[in-house]
């Protein structure tokens, strides 16, 4: 019985708080002055006061207000915005006697007479219709479709007689519309219409054709990759490689065992695929028998018998910690490097990188000079314990 006692006050409790807040959000007019309420658990209750005339002011619902003069969204002026004629359209949309807006931002070149909304993404006027407010440049009106859920911001294409349209992309010529459709993203954790689609002819990436694919067989497998029953498409481009499933990762790499492929399937020159690995677990440094590569760039000078990323170390209460590798620096026994390139007059065999306690950030250096961070006491000290010296 105390229990459900408590239970009840404490839902009636929030209850009540829950209209208290409510209630303190939103525009007040007095009479005297227009002002807008908000509340949020960080900054508690804010108002503003608005440069509003009392007597005309109207609350338009969801933000919005108008009075003879100014539009306001959150009690603040849409500028360019007509207050006399504004009228709230509902999901964010509005038009004046001479533009439409979405949220404060004017929707140019639309007809404010004829415009209509359709959900939170799609609206149309006479000329157009509009994604999330840009034009999709609609070449037949009457024939334009939505293809899925045209409130859904996952929702990525449509069509008309003419045209496909991936949502913000140019519109690209259709081989035949009653056959036109999104192909599934087979991308792992993702479910949605994916960057692909086909019709009995083509097959599409957003504004491109991809050339020479069959659309039959065709299926997206990753994000922007794409397969048929001859080859891999990065985008809309053919690669050298026919099967992707049959590819082996190498952190940010992929081979088939003729040829090591970069993240965009391109073919990294030079490299070995029976030899080509992670130095050391480091995405950012791979090697092969003969190379070093920072990425997908040649570290031209390397060493690969003596190349090692520059480890990154930190201090905490008092004692140094390992953190990994670094995502720039590296060093063989002749040179440092900062990506592919070699720091001149740097030494490989004091060069360092650590984040100091009394240091903002990482402080990189060698026993000779600082190349990051500032020349603190911390440092001074860890130079002259080790090195008998201060920087």
């Amino acid at each position: 019985m105390v229990k459900t006692s408590r239970l009840l006050f404490l839902t009636v409790a929030i209850s009540f708080i829950c209209m208290v807040l409510a209630s303190c959000v939103g525009y007040r007019n007095d009479g005297k002055q227009v002002t807008f309420h908000e509340w949020n658990e960080a900054s508690g209750h804010k108002v503003t006061v608005l440069d509003a005339d009392p007597a005309t002011f109207e609350d338009l619902g969801d933000g919005y207000g108008r009075d003879a003069k100014h539009a306001f969204l959150e009690g603040n002026i849409i500028k360019g915005a007509d207050g006399k004629t504004f009228n709230y359209l509902g999901k964010n949309y509005a038009v004046d006697v001479n533009r439409a807006f979405h949220f404060d931002s004017i929707i140019s070149d639309i007809d404010p007479k004829s415009f209509k909304v359709h959900s939170n993404w799609l609206t149309e006027d006479k000329n157009d219709f509009y994604w999330n407010g840009k034009a999709i440049h609609v070449a037949d009106k009457k024939t334009f479709v939505v293809i899925g859920d045209d409130d859904d911001e996952e929702t990525l294409w449509a069509k008309d007689k003419f045209n496909a349209y991936y949502m913000g992309f140019p519109p690209v010529p259709l081989a035949d519309y009653e056959s036109f459709h999104p192909i599934n993203d087979h991308t792992p954790f993702i479910s949605r219409a994916g960057d692909y689609a086909v019709d009995k002819y083509r097959v599409y990436y957003k504004d491109h054709i991809v050339e020479g694919a069959d659309p039959e067989s065709f299926k997206e497998v990753f994000i922007s990759v794409g397969q048929d029953k001859y080859r891999v498409y990065y985008e809309w481009k053919a690669t050298k490689i026919k099967n992707y499933e049959q590819l082996s990762i190498i952190g940010d790499f992929r081979t088939d065992g003729l040829y090591v492929y970069t993240d965009k399937l391109e073919v990294l020159e030079g490299a070995d695929p029976h030899t080509f690995k992670q130095i050391e677990d480091s995405r950012y440094w791979y090697a092969d028998k003969d190379h070093v590569w920072h990425f997908d760039k040649l570290v031209k000078e390397a060493d690969v018998s003596s190349f090692q990323p520059v480890y990154l170390y930190e201090f905490y209460l008092g004692k140094i910690e390992s953190r990994g590798t670094d995502f720039w620096y590296g060093k063989d026994k002749n040179h440092v490097f900062y990506e592919d390139s070699i720091i001149s007059g740097a030494d490989p065999s004091t060069f360092e990188k650590i984040g100091f306690e009394d240091c903002e950030s990482w402080t990189v250096f060698d026993k000779n000079r600082i190349y990051e961070g500032k020349n603190s006491k911390a440092l001074q000290k860890y130079l002259r314990d080790k090195y008998g010296r201060k920087q």
